[in-house]
């Protein structure tokens, strides 16, 4: 059976995805995990602003939306200068980060920041996703959204519920600014004659 990191991994590399910047750690280990045995490439960098900043870069020399990983809390936080960097300059960039399953963290709350409304100014895209089964429809959706208009940035939120679980391993999170959304696109006018 498949769980959700394998469903993502597949999701990505259908949007043709060949490398992924960013950082290992708890949160992302079975995606990391799932990029070992696929053909995307992990691209490890030091720092998570590094990772992003790559990504936007990528994002922009190639045209497709450049992916960047992290973990949870200040690891996530890092990638919001990536992520300012990307809206200044329309690259078209996914930002995957993690979090811990609340509920059942021994640690209570500890590095366990809102994510979702931190980078909410900063990304095109928002959306929470229940089902991993949901995964691939979301991940396309995002791509299209990150490259269309003036191309942005996107991020995703998963929590870790327990390693191993089958379909069920995620709840993954999306962001759409109300700016971008469809009835606040611009029109296109007629020229004056």
């Amino acid at each position: 059976m498949t769980n959700g990191s394998d469903l993502l991994v597949a999701a990505l590399e259908n949007e043709g995805v060949d490398r992924i910047f960013g950082i290992p750690g708890e949160e992302n280990l079975d995606v990391v995990e799932s990029l070992r045995r696929s053909k995307i490439e992990l691209v490890l960098t030091r720092h998570e602003q590094a990772a992003a900043f790559m990504a936007a870069t990528h994002g922009r020399l190639t045209g497709r939306a450049g992916v960047c990983i992290a973990t949870l809390g200040p690891g996530a936080l890092n990638l919001s200068t990536g992520a300012a960097y990307a809206h200044l300059g329309a690259m078209p960039m996914i930002m995957i980060t993690g979090q811990k399953a609340i509920m059942t963290a021994k640690q209570a709350r500890f590095q366990i920041v809102d994510v979702i409304a931190s980078m909410r100014p900063l990304t095109k895209m928002t959306r929470q996703i229940v089902s991993p089964g949901s995964i691939p429809a979301i991940v396309r959706d995002a791509f299209r959204v990150a490259m269309e208009e003036r191309p942005g940035r996107c991020t995703w939120n998963f929590r870790r519920t327990s390693p191993g679980r089958k379909l069920r391993t995620f709840r993954w999170y999306h962001r759409i600014r109300s700016s971008y959304r469809s009835h606040h696109r611009p029109r296109l006018i007629a020229p004056l004659r």
